[in-house]
């Protein structure tokens, strides 16, 4: 298929147990089913990477990703965590194993680690952004899996609440990380944002230039402190995610799929329109349905993952 082409997905969650991540007590509806007649998935998802042919993109409208490895990720799955208000994450584990093995493919090396600490996030996430790699890497990425809150609270493994802004990307910043100066860097949530569910409506039927600044007195180029950044969070501010006992949360299903089948052409802004459009086909038998979405900070260029390239 070409790059503007998104596929339905075959087939959809089971009929076992979902949750949602909310605010409240990390449960909102543990209940939701599928609808009958949806065609089943009995094998748990494959991750297999198409590779790329050649490298995409202008070279002067694209980030240049090219080294091996391309770059590193930090991943934190919070599944346990130690009071009540916050259940379990069951099938976190899946989705931890399909992002380990998606982002190897692409490239990546993954540095995983599970059940932290406010303290030990904190610590794993400056030791991160501190990383020596980084300089010979052309990109970055960190993914965190928990419980999340309104207002962009992610909830670590002894529920304590970390900002998503000040807590994690504010580490990776041009002030805070030279390293990664100019280098695409991107950041995923697979977290609630609060304690709103999603029941769609029914579909009906419808008809249907800057002008630049003057020269800069200083002598100096002064730059944006927050720039090369992508944002991609689960769902939108406000809702809960859901997420499957047996398959792993919706989104994660989603972002995987799109990945594995469109990285090798299609441009990272484009692959997440995907995982919007893929996500858009999950339903509940109540009717439930999630929307994800992301954000950029002067992410000023086109990135193509090119996995199975290098230089």
């Amino acid at each position: 298929p070409t790059s503007g082409h998104i596929s339905v997905p075959k087939s959809t969650p089971t009929n076992e147990e979902l949750k949602m991540e909310s605010q409240d007590s990390g449960s909102a509806s543990s209940n939701i089913s599928f609808n009958s007649g949806v065609e089943v998935k009995k094998k748990p998802m494959v991750i297999n990477v198409a590779e790329s042919t050649e490298f995409n993109g202008d070279p002067g409208d694209t980030y240049k990703v090219r080294t091996k490895p391309k770059g590193w990720v930090l991943l934190i799955n919070n599944e346990k965590f130690e009071c009540d208000k916050y259940p379990t994450r069951t099938g976190s584990e899946v989705d931890e194993r399909n992002l380990e093995a998606l982002f190897t493919q692409l490239g990546l090396k993954v540095l995983v680690r599970r059940n932290l600490k406010k303290d030990e996030m904190r610590k794993e996430i400056l030791r991160f952004s501190d990383l020596e790699d980084h300089t010979s890497c052309d990109m970055a990425m960190v993914c965190i899996c928990s419980h999340g809150l309104d207002k962009d609270k992610i909830i670590s493994s002894d529920c304590k609440e970390l900002d998503v802004r000040e807590d994690i990307m504010s580490k990776f910043n041009n002030e805070e990380c030279e390293k990664l100066r100019g280098k695409p860097k991107l950041f995923m949530f697979q977290a609630c944002r609060g304690s709103r569910q999603d029941f769609g409506i029914i579909d009906q039927p419808m008809m249907r230039s800057l002008n630049p600044g003057p020269p800069g007195a200083s002598a100096f180029k002064r730059i944006p402190v927050w720039e090369d950044m992508l944002i991609i969070y689960s769902t939108i501010p406000g809702y809960v995610s859901i997420r499957n006992h047996e398959e792993g949360a919706w989104f994660v299903q989603c972002f995987c799929k799109v990945l594995m089948e469109k990285a090798h052409n299609t441009n990272m802004r484009r692959m997440l329109d995907g995982v919007a459009w893929e996500l858009r086909q999950y339903q509940g038998e109540e009717g439930n349905v999630e929307s994800c979405t992301y954000e950029s900070q002067n992410f000023y260029k086109q990135l193509f993952l090119n996995p199975g390239l290098n230089e």
